[in-house]
């Protein structure tokens, strides 16, 4: 098993410079994707999608730890991050057709991962992320709900009581959760 890290820009740490909306891999060669902060970033993300579904083999997923919207998190995506949180977006075409010409890579919106998951009918979702695969039995199956982790303090030099509070919180990550993980298997 071979690990490819890529990104959009050239960096030393990273084997290949890709864009995730054209992958240079072949059909089925992928066991997974996994993914930080990269959906709400993207114009188009259905693209992601079709062309995950195209690159995984059978039984693969995309894994994507994405910010993810609750009481708490609302407010502070809003109004105190630099991407914003519109949750009347199109989370299918969050950035208007106007602005995607000039849209910087890095330009993104925190409600995009939650739309998607949230509120998207089924029938939109399978036949957005399964166009571009070519086959039926290339799709990915409708997300899984979300895993929100509490706020996932580690790390050895932190303290106990540090720790203790991560856990005691770890009930309420549904109303005061920032981020979530996203999973996606490859049907066929």
């Amino acid at each position: 098993m071979a690990w490819v890290a890529s990104d959009l820009v050239r960096v030393p740490w990273n084997d290949l410079v890709a864009d995730g909306l054209s992958l240079p891999f072949r059909r089925g060669s992928l066991d997974a994707i996994v993914a930080l902060d990269f959906v709400h970033h993207l114009a188009r993300p259905g693209r992601l999608f079709e062309e995950a579904a195209r690159v995984l083999r059978a039984g693969g997923c995309v894994s994507m730890v994405e910010p993810w919207v609750t009481p708490f998190s609302y407010p502070v995506y809003r109004f105190l991050h630099e991407e914003g949180c519109r949750l009347s977006l199109d989370p299918w075409n969050p950035f208007p057709a106007a602005r995607s010409a000039d849209k910087e890579p890095f330009e993104g919106d925190g409600a995009v991962p939650f739309r998607l998951v949230r509120d998207t009918p089924a029938s939109r979702w399978r036949r957005s992320a399964s166009r571009r695969a070519g086959d039926a039995h290339e799709r990915l199956r409708l997300p899984r709900e979300p895993r929100l982790p509490s706020g996932s303090i580690g790390g050895r030099r932190l303290s106990t009581a540090l720790r203790r509070l991560d856990a005691a919180l770890a009930p309420l990550a549904s109303v005061v959760g920032m981020r979530a993980l996203l999973l996606w298997e490859r049907e066929g």
